[in-house]
């Protein structure tokens, strides 16, 4: 858990997108943990849990900033950036974790939740991505880019089919962004949480259990009983994988996808 690490600064920055709630939270507050000063990005309408999020990053001992964005925009993206430069001095780290996940029949997909997703969950990763190594090469010491995909990612699931499609997509996008940046001292991983005990996955067991005609919770139970390990897992958990992806012994690992889902998935 991050409060049992000790912080010890490291000069450098790291970016989360999605930041203000969730995965995102967890993330930004286990790097501030681990020395990294942190940008806390999300919507404009996510400012008030963004500013509590930043707040327990600057608790811990690091500069955190507050920068709104929409990764739908590669304005915005770029100006995240640069706005992160401009407040503390440089990128080091991207993690592009913001992403939706509605759950849908695949029969009854709309072109509306094909944009919405696309737009989101894999544009948004490539214009983190492609805004942050400018800036890391520019800075000429490499960094690490990170994006969130899911097990997902890795097999596809009733009811998620566009938004397995896109976490598919993301890894591919930084297979490929791992291929050709590398020469750069840019690392790019991408992390594969199963069952996360967060808003989405309430919102999922709302949804699958309700199809079910059984209780909310059941679905959450049903996949931990399920899991090898018999249990979900949580956002902490989660940010401690995107710790290892941010930090130096993982300096020799890019192109992967860190699953980590309790042995539920194999990859």
């Amino acid at each position: 858990m991050t409060g049992n690490v000790t912080r010890k600064p490291n000069g450098k920055v790291a970016i989360v997108t999605g930041a203000a709630q969730g995965i995102g939270a967890a993330i930004a507050t286990r790097l501030a943990h681990d020395g990294f000063d942190v940008v806390i990005a999300d919507l404009k309408s996510a400012d008030a849990k963004a500013t509590a999020v930043a707040k327990t990053c600057e608790a811990a001992g690091a500069r955190a900033a507050v920068i709104p964005v929409d990764v739908r925009s590669e304005e915005d993206v770029g100006a995240l950036v640069a706005a992160t430069v401009e407040q503390l001095g440089r990128v080091d780290v991207m993690v592009a974790n913001a992403g939706i996940g509605p759950p849908v029949d695949f029969l009854e997909t709309t072109t509306r939740t094909m944009n919405d997703l696309w737009e989101i969950n894999i544009r948004g990763v490539m214009y983190c991505y492609q805004a942050a190594a400018r800036q890391m090469i520019k800075q000429g010491d490499g960094g690490r880019l990170i994006a969130a995909s899911s097990i997902a990612g890795l097999t596809g699931f009733p009811q998620l089919g566009m938004y397995s499609a896109s976490k598919f997509a993301v890894r591919g996008l930084n297979q490929c962004a791992a291929a050709e940046l590398g020469k750069y001292g840019i690392t790019c991983n991408t992390y594969n949480p199963g069952v996360v005990q967060t808003d989405m996955w309430t919102g999922l067991d709302k949804f699958y259990s309700g199809r079910a005609g059984a209780p909310d919770g059941s679905a959450l139970a049903a996949q931990a009983a399920a899991n090898p390990m018999r249990r979900n897992t949580d956002a902490a958990e989660v940010a401690n994988s995107v710790s290892f992806l941010a930090g130096p012994n993982s300096a020799y690992v890019s192109g992967a996808s860190l699953c980590i889902s309790g042995g539920q998935q194999m990859h």
